[in-house]
């Protein structure tokens, strides 16, 4: 499966709904949205959801009917990981590439907090790795 480039505008959507329990409609994303986003008119955001339907990155997963008026639902059609998989491998890196040039972002600005997160999440992404090796033995 070809996964599209995106602008940040359509990335920022993709984030929130890899985050979501389910499918949503354009709506149900409007009221749900936190951050700056939220000042987003509905129309905008109509037009960045059908732009990722156009491009293949959403899909609608669920038709309701109500009143004579039907809602449309939309779901990715790719994961997170399997979209930044796909930027680093445009851009020419390796995952420990990405990581190291981060980690050296991040120490070069003084982020220790930011440094600190990353430090953990590679450990909890490794003993993930870790248990499920030993799974398959």
């Amino acid at each position: 499966m070809k996964i599209p480039a995106l602008t940040k505008t359509e990335e920022t959507v993709m984030v929130f709904l890899w985050k979501q329990d389910g499918p949503l409609s354009v709506q149900e994303m409007i009221n749900s949205w936190e951050g700056e986003e939220k000042t987003w008119k509905d129309n905008y955001m109509r037009k960045i959801v059908y732009s990722l339907v156009e491009k293949g990155a959403l899909k609608v997963a669920e038709l309701e009917y109500l009143n004579n008026q039907a809602t449309r639902r939309f779901k990715p059609t790719f994961s997170r990981e399997d979209y930044y998989g796909q930027m680093m491998k445009r851009g020419g890196l390796t995952a420990s590439e990405m990581v190291e040039a981060e980690a050296v972002a991040m120490a070069k600005k003084g982020d220790r907090e930011g440094l600190s997160s990353l430090i953990h999440d590679l450990k909890g992404i490794i003993e993930e790795y870790d248990m499920r090796d030993d799974d398959t033995e």
